[in-house]
């Protein structure tokens, strides 16, 4: 007999401590039932400096899943009607050529981003937004950052 309540003691437990522990999560990671293009991320801030006199920010910019730099400078583009050109390397990724009419090249100058006054050494279609970013994107001069 108390080898039978033993048993079912041990069984309880188990099952309690089963169901508590799919109950348990982690801290620092959210899940969700929704997918991933709907669930909404903290908003950012998107810059376009085409030039010292001449920038265009939008704020409080609504991420939605998972967008990368280029995902959210193309969204943005679109909305408001502003050229954008891009150019797929097959190993490299895409690269922003023109936004606006400038252009790479002209006046030696370049488009560059950066995501949080910081240069990410990837590619914009690679560089995945979290949510609360400040993106900034720099018609510049080519500026080698030490490593």
């Amino acid at each position: 007999m108390k080898s039978l309540k033993f048993i079912i003691i041990a069984i309880v437990f188990f099952a309690v401590g089963f169901f508590l522990g799919q109950s348990f999560q982690p801290a620092g990671l959210v899940t969700t039932n929704q997918p991933s293009d709907q669930v909404t991320l903290s908003p950012a801030t998107y810059t376009l400096a085409f030039g010292e006199n001449e920038i265009t920010e939008f704020q409080n910019v609504a991420l939605k899943g998972e967008q990368t730099v280029l995902d959210l400078l193309k969204q943005l583009t679109a909305q408001n009607n502003i050229v954008l050109e891009t150019k797929d390397y097959e190993n490299l990724g895409t690269l922003v050529e023109t936004i606006g009419g400038k252009k790479n090249g002209q006046e030696n100058k370049y488009w560059q981003y950066w995501v949080n006054g910081q240069m990410p050494q990837v590619g914009a279609g690679q560089y995945q937004l979290t949510g609360g970013e400040t993106v900034e994107w720099k018609f510049t001069e080519f500026k080698e950052e030490a490593l």
